[in-house]
C-alpha cells in the first residue's frame, strides 16, 4: 500500500561513529529447483534499487534542505533515491517531505511499526528528526551531519522510534528505473522474475515480505495454491522459506508447508 506525503519542513540527523556494513544473506536455489535448472536469474526489486542509489551516494556531505545529487540532508537523500528509482510516489518531492511529516503520515495509515522491518523501509529516530532507508540486518543508511553513512539502526544517539513500511521489497523493480553503477536488468518476464519451479500449498498460508514469521503478511493463500518459486533462504531454525511469485505478486511462504507441483 502506497502512502502519499504530506507538507512538513526538513530534518537533521546526528553524528555517529563508523560502523561495518552488514553482511548480507546468503540465498540459495531449493532442490527441487536444482534438478530442472542450474542458474538462477534473479532482477532486483525496487528496493534492491532504492538502496544502491543511496549506497552510490556514500561520503557526499551533509547540507541542510539538500536533495541532491551532491549534496543531501537526510530526507533530502531520502527524496533523491525513491525519485530516482521512479517511485518519488511513497514520498512526496522536496517541498512536501520531512521525518516528522512521513512518521506522521504513516503511522495514520497504520504502516509505522517499531519490529518487521524490510529492505527499503524508511526508518524515523527522534520521534521524526531524522529518518534513513533501512538496508536490513539491523542496518540502515542516512545522512549524518558527518554525510551520507551505513550505520546500525541504534548506533544513533537520537533514539530509534519506527520503521515506516513502503512494501518495496516485494515489489518487482522495472528496467526503467535508475540503479547507479549497475547494469539495467533484463525483463524476463512481465513481472521482472524467474520462475524456476513450481510447488503446491499444502495449507492455508500467509504471504510475506520476508522470510521469517515476524515479517510483515501481504495476504493470504489458500490450501491447494500453485506458486512459482523464485529463492529460497533458511530462517534462524534452519526452516527453509521460498520465495514465491502468485497472481502477479512477490512475497514469502513457509517452504515446508508445500509440496512439489
Amino acid at each position: 500500500m502506497a502512502a502519499s506525503a504530506a507538507a512538513f519542513l526538513l530534518g537533521v540527523g546526528p553524528t555517529v561513529s563508523a560502523v561495518a556494513a552488514a553482511t548480507p544473506t546468503t540465498i540459495a536455489p531449493i532442490a527441487d529447483a536444482a534438478r530442472t535448472t542450474t542458474k538462477v536469474k534473479v532482477v532486483p526489486t525496487r528496493a534492491d534499487q532504492v538502496i544502491a542509489i543511496a549506497k552510490s551516494k556514500l561520503g557526499h556531505p551533509w547540507v541542510f534542505g539538500a536533495t541532491g545529487p551532491s549534496v543531501f540532508d537526510c530526507s533530502g537523500l531520502v527524496i533523491y533515491s525513491f525519485r530516482t528509482a521512479g517511485i518519488s510516489r511513497l514520498v512526496g518531492s522536496s517541498r512536501e517531505v520531512s521525518a516528522f511529516a512521513l512518521y506522521d503520515r504513516f503511522r495514520a495509515l497504520g504502516l509505522a511499526s517499531k519490529t518487521s522491518g524490510q529492505p527499503g523501509d524508511l526508518v524515523i529516530w527522534g520521534g521524526g528528526t531524522h529518518v534513513g532507508i533501512y538496508l536490513g540486518n539491523g542496518m540502515a543508511i542516512s545522512t549524518l551531519v558527518s554525510g551520507v553513512r551505513v550505520h546500525a539502526v541504534r548506533a544513533l544517539t537520537t533514539p530509534f522510534t519506527a520503521f515506516l513500511h513502503t512494501g518495496i521489497a516485494a515489489t518487482a523493480a522495472t528496467a526503467a528505473a535508475a540503479v547507479p553503477h549497475a547494469t539495467k536488468p533484463k525483463a524476463v518476464a512481465s513481472t521482472g522474475v524467474k520462475v524456476t519451479s513450481h510447488r503446491i500449498t499444502t495449507t492455508g498460508l500467509r504471504l510475506r515480505a520476508g522470510p521469517s514469521t515476524a515479517a510483515r503478511v501481504l495476504g493470504t493463500l489458500a490450501p491447494g495454491t500453485k506458486v512459482g518459486v523464485v529463492l529460497s533462504a533458511k530462517d534462524g531454525s534452519g526452516r527453509t522459506w521460498l520465495r514465491v511469485l502468485v497472481g502477479g505478486r512477490l512475497g514469502w511462504v513457509a517452504g515446508w508447508h508445500t509440496r512439489a507441483a
